[in-house]
């Protein structure tokens, strides 16, 4: 298999991982206003350590594609977006905000790399920066208002994320090479 190859299927990881995040965000918004947290608990300990392991090879696949592209900022991003993901995923709050730090940072390596759509990657920055502070507050599970923003910050966050994997899986956007040659 050629590494084009695994960088698509990077993509396909970040659609499917986009998509099972919108999922849980739509049952955390039918679940809070039911109140049944407990149900809401169950189905997201089973989902979300799927979506975040397509998550981190998604996320693998989108910085191959446009590394060339980018400079230090687009290593700085990816890092912190990994290990902010990884440290997330082990429970710590911080790790949640090194995350979206990280997935703004990206968004913005990929607006001036080129490589995917402006659209998606404008949608991904404002919602990791809208998301990042709600973060804790939907790992919670607090009943109020500022719950279903972060909640909708996180679902624009995920559909952004799962737009890039599209253009990455079907190889649309603008190529690595027409960026180099404008600069």
């Amino acid at each position: 298999m050629k590494a084009s190859d695994l960088i698509r299927w990077g993509g396909l990881a970040a659609i499917i991982a986009g998509v099972l995040f919108v999922i849980i965000n739509l049952i955390i918004v039918l679940i809070l206003g039911l109140g049944q947290e407990s149900l809401e608990l169950l189905i997201r300990s089973v989902i979300s350590p799927v979506g975040s392991a397509l998550l981190l090879l998604g996320l693998i696949g989108l910085y191959a594609r446009q590394s060339e592209a980018t400079d230090v900022i687009g290593l700085i991003s990816f890092l912190f977006a990994l290990f902010g993901t990884v440290l997330a995923l082990a429970g710590n709050v911080w790790g949640n905000l090194l995350a979206y730090l990280g997935w703004a940072l990206f968004g913005v390596a990929s607006l001036q790399a080129r490589v995917y759509p402006p659209v998606a990657t404008i949608l991904l920055i404002i919602g990791a920066v809208v998301t990042a502070p709600f973060s804790t507050l939907i790992a919670s599970e607090l009943d109020n208002i500022l719950v279903f923003v972060g909640v909708g910050a996180s679902t624009i966050f995920n559909l952004a994320l799962a737009w890039l994997g599209f253009a990455l899986f079907t190889e649309r956007g603008v190529s690595t090479d027409q960026t180099h040659s404008e600069r």
